[in-house]
């Protein structure tokens, strides 16, 4: 029997840039939702939950994820680390595929072969290295055990947003698999993350055109508009990166540490 893994699904109410993005509306329906439904058809898993915190501003997230059937957990506002090996303990999971809750076009066909990758070579963690991360479309896939390990070890930088910085940082205590994107997904100079207006605004754009009911807007669907129309991803082309998450990509090119 195969070790238990689950989609966790971390959200806040709080955001320094766009306070609510969770609950932006996309084609009718609120962005949490919009995700934690295209989590629900990744294949081999087995389940997935809701991440957020025990603040009471974070109980509209709760309420929708509810309403929609899936699972909440709720944990540490500040220390997404520890909310992630808390979870993972409540639900009796040995790993984790982590995805933030400010990116909706998270790639399914990606998270398939990343969960494939983990689970064939006994991975602690699993995930496609570089400057990738920064579209907005990757998950990650953890063992608990790397989770715990990196918070009994590690020190506040690490139990922030960059809550797999320990493991980059110590690559030689961790059983580590690296991977790429599948062909075609790779396209850095799109932003596809919601951390801005302009970001919701061009992902309500990209919904209002492709979404229909019953179905689910792929990633690639995505790309394919922005390419057809390039007016569109000139709406956050302007945009830069959080500084910590391209801290977390100089690690990936060994440079920075």
């Amino acid at each position: 029997m195969m070790a238990p893994l689950w989609i966790v699904v971390s959200a806040r109410m709080a955001s320094s840039r766009c306070p609510g993005k969770a609950l932006a509306p996309l084609a009718g329906r609120p962005l949490l939702e919009v995700l934690l439904d295209r989590m629900a058809a990744v294949r081999g898993v087995d389940g997935v939950v809701l991440a957020t915190s025990v603040k009471a501003e974070n109980d509209p997230l709760a309420d929708v994820a509810g309403r929609a059937g899936f699972q909440v957990f709720r944990g540490d506002e500040d220390d997404v680390l520890r909310r992630h090996v808390d979870c993972a303990r409540a639900l009796g999971a040995d790993h984790v595929v982590r995805v933030t809750g400010d990116n909706p076009l998270t790639d399914v066909e990606t998270i398939e072969s990343l969960v494939a990758r983990h689970r064939g070579e006994a991975a602690d963690y699993t995930y496609v290295p570089g400057d990738a991360l920064l579209m907005g479309i990757l998950a990650e896939v953890i063992s608990r055990s790397a989770l715990e390990r990196s918070w009994e070890r590690g020190d506040a930088r690490h139990r922030s947003e960059l809550m797999t910085l320990y493991i980059k940082e110590h690559p030689q205590q961790f059983a580590i698999v690296t991977a790429e994107l599948p062909r075609g997904l790779y396209r850095p100079e799109y932003r596809l993350t919601v951390d801005e207006p302009e970001d919701v605004r061009l992902m309500q754009e990209i919904f209002a055109r492709l979404a229909a009911p019953g179905r689910r807007v792929t990633t690639r669907e995505a790309i394919a508009l922005l390419d057809r129309e390039p007016a569109l991803a000139r709406i956050n082309a302007h945009l830069r990166h959080k500084a910590a998450n391209l801290r977390s990509v100089a690690l990936d090119a060994g440079i920075g540490k």
